[in-house]
């Protein structure tokens, strides 16, 4: 299997399961609320859930390729730990593409400040980096489903490999 085909095994499968796994979690979750909020916060990841899981499944694809040769060498120990790293490295790097997306949602719902793209940016990155983490981690069971999912993504992902 060619570099690219595990690269859209990776994207299409997480983003297919992730999405159906959020729908099916919407039908039961009280209030239809999968993904945590912070106080005061605008829910733009609960108007627009698609955007953001689509940006934290096309990180992940790039980390499970950057680490499948090792995670295919591992024990299940390891395995679990490559795993756990992976969703670290892609929740870090999401929470920054998600701040940013999060703050264009706010614009266009009115709130264009002048420098538009700087605010974006600089402001973005930081509120990402700050929040992302804390509406991850409040975003049982969904969040949980995720690591499980991911792991098994791994394994199928590095056999369909070899």
């Amino acid at each position: 299997m060619s570099k690219i085909k595990p690269l859209y095994f990776y994207w299409i499968s997480s983003f297919s399961i992730a999405l159906f796994g959020y729908y099916f979690l919407w039908i039961f979750m009280p209030g239809h609320k999968v993904f945590g909020s912070l106080f005061r916060m605008l829910p733009y990841h609960h108007r627009h859930p698609v955007h953001y899981i689509l940006i934290t499944c096309l990180i992940f694809g790039v980390f499970a390729i950057l680490f499948q040769s090792k995670f295919l060498k591992g024990n299940w120990l390891s395995k679990l730990l490559f795993t756990l790293l992976i969703v670290f490295l892609t929740i870090s790097v999401s929470s920054i593409f998600g701040g940013m997306l999060w703050h264009f949602h706010d614009m266009q719902a009115g709130f264009f400040p002048d420098r538009w793209v700087s605010k974006l940016v600089s402001s973005g990155i930081n509120r990402g980096l700050l929040n992302g983490w804390p509406i991850i981690i409040d975003s049982f069971p969904y969040n949980i489903l995720g690591f499980i999912t991911s792991f098994f993504l791994l394994k199928t992902g590095t056999q369909l490999s070899n």
